[in-house]
């Protein structure tokens, strides 16, 4: 349990401008997507430009929802970052092999051992600074998915989708949009998006990786211990929940790309 500073995890736009050269397949292909926009069957159809816009909307609003959230947990990690840069030192300091003894204690299953372990002043201050900065990515990883579920919904509505058939229960949701004519599983980002799903529950109600979790790259090795433990992938989460929700979006209807050389 090292107290390590961290990188921030970047915005839409940050991302956008740091990769527009970026040579990667992958990126290069990721970055092109986000310049893709919805688009009007018939720019004299009213109902078409409805559709196109209704479209642009949900686009903008997941956009700035999750660019939000991103702020939010970015201003947990400055002043979680500005106390490690005053508490490392001073813990190296006073003995090098505090981060050793830390990890013997945050690795226990049970509660009591590490409660005791934070009588100790110095183990207490550790706790507090790492145990803030896991709440700040559980956080961000819970209002990621509030959000997907929220615009997956609000698509489906869109798309012409009955409103009794709106759910929180995911397959339903699925089955839902295979009836309107799109696929959610097919679409690109969706294994990471169905990781986010998975993750934000067990945040929500175990708080152990079990054998659903397992199912997943990286977490097999925490079977049986705490989420606390995990160093979360929430530069990919939300990336994934912005490009699944700008591929989604397109996948509904006609769009048109300006490709990523257009400012």
């Amino acid at each position: 349990m090292k107290l390590n500073i961290t990188e921030y995890v970047p915005t839409l736009n940050e991302f956008l401008k740091k990769n527009k050269d970026n040579t990667d397949p992958m990126i290069k292909t990721i970055v092109n997507d986000f310049y893709d926009f919805p688009e009007s069957a018939n720019d004299k159809d009213e109902s078409a430009n409805l559709f196109k816009n209704q479209r642009d909307i949900l686009l903008k609003s997941a956009n700035q929802r999750i660019n939000d959230i991103i702020m939010v947990n970015r201003y947990a990690l400055v002043v979680y970052n500005s106390n490690v840069e005053q508490i490392a030192p001073f813990l190296k300091k006073e003995n090098p092999q505090y981060d050793e003894f830390c990890n013997i204690f945050m690795e226990q299953s049970e509660d009591i051992p590490i409660e005791e372990a934070r009588l100790s002043r110095n183990f207490d201050t550790v706790c507090e600074i790492y145990n803030a900065r896991k709440i700040a990515d559980e956080g961000m990883i819970v209002h990621l998915w509030a959000t997907i579920e929220q615009h997956v919904n609000k698509a489906f509505l869109i798309m012409g989708g009955d409103e009794s058939r709106l759910s929180y229960r995911w397959n339903q949701l699925k089955d839902g949009f295979t009836e309107l004519g799109v696929t959610l599983e097919t679409l690109p980002s969706y294994k990471t998006i169905d990781e986010i799903r998975v993750v934000n529950n067990k945040i929500k109600h175990l708080y152990i990786v079990d054998d659903e979790l397992c199912k997943y790259d990286g977490f097999a090795k925490y079977k049986g211990k705490k989420m606390s433990l995990l160093d979360y992938r929430t530069h990919d989460y939300a990336l994934a929940a912005h490009h699944f929700i700008n591929r989604l979006v397109m996948n509904m209807g006609p769009t048109i790309s300006y490709g990523h050389g257009c400012e």
